[in-house]
């Protein structure tokens, strides 16, 4: 053996071990989680909902740092959260507190918590709870996961009601860390339906009584009131830049098609 390799080879041992101990080690599985996971689910099959604020108090204890949890325990909580939307008796509407926290349990498990709460949304058994389907896009905004732009940003040009417009919008605002070409093409899109909807709403109402009814104009201002705050406040997340105004916001876009991306905001 050479006189240098016993030194060099004591070097790439120190560096291996020093490199693995510089690696955060990977949670263990947690044993007690199955048995909570069970109780979960027979809380919220109780035909009763007597059990709901139990099932809530065992939600917010699973969804407790979630980065601490072994990745397989992740996605383990994560679906069976996600299950509270297709198990047991449907909550209506002025009971679905059960509903809204796993929504945003869910919000803190990223691309899994992303993927159950999208499920949710589109669930049609809460396809009628219009406000509680708006919760859902908030929380599904807070995950930033990449694949459910397109989602919300149909959702915020195309729903027929305001309400999941607005909040499709709104939620939008957390991709402050999306990729510079398609955070452009969603800013361009909310604005280029903001103008479309401007439009409609700055059209002239007939002044002949007996011209037909275009309940469009009264259509495009009723949903700009319900949006335009919103979406304002997310253009203004994605972009840095300050505007009010449909027009300001369509002035800077045409000259500013490549605009650079701002600095994203550190996260507490």
């Amino acid at each position: 053996m050479r006189p240098y390799t016993l030194p060099l080879l004591a070097f790439l041992g120190v560096t291996l071990v020093g490199g693995l101990r510089g690696q955060d080690p990977v949670p263990p599985v947690d044993p007690a989680l199955p048995a909570q996971l069970k109780e979960l689910k027979d809380l919220v099959n109780d035909r009763k909902m007597a059990g709901d604020f139990q099932a809530i108090g065992l939600i917010q204890q699973l969804a407790k740092e979630p980065e601490k949890r072994n990745p397989k325990d992740k996605e383990k909580i994560a679906k069976a959260i996600g299950d509270v939307f297709k198990t047991g008796k449907v909550r209506p509407a002025d009971k679905d507190i059960l509903y809204r926290e796993a929504g945003d349990a869910l919000s803190h498990f990223g691309e899994d918590g992303a993927k159950e709460l999208a499920k949710a949304y589109e669930n049609k058994r809460i396809k009628d709870q219009i406000p509680l389907q708006a919760h859902l896009l908030l929380a599904l905004g807070r995950t930033e996961d990449p694949g459910q732009v397109d989602l919300l940003l149909d959702t915020a040009t195309r729903s027929p009601h305001d309400e999941l417009r607005a909040a499709a919008g709104e939620a939008l605002g957390n991709y402050t860390s999306l990729d510079a070409k398609p955070r452009r093409e969603m800013v361009k899109q909310l604005i280029r339906e903001w103008g479309s909807l401007h439009s409609s709403a700055t059209t002239p109402d007939p002044t002949n009584p007996n011209a037909p009814i275009d309940s469009g104009p009264q259509n495009a201002r009723r949903t700009l009131r319900a949006v335009e705050a919103k979406w304002q406040r997310s253009l203004t997340k994605l972009t840095g830049v300050q505007n009010s105004q449909f027009a300001d916001w369509q002035r800077w876009l045409n000259k500013n098609p490549n605009w650079p991306m701002p600095e994203s905001p550190k996260k507490p």
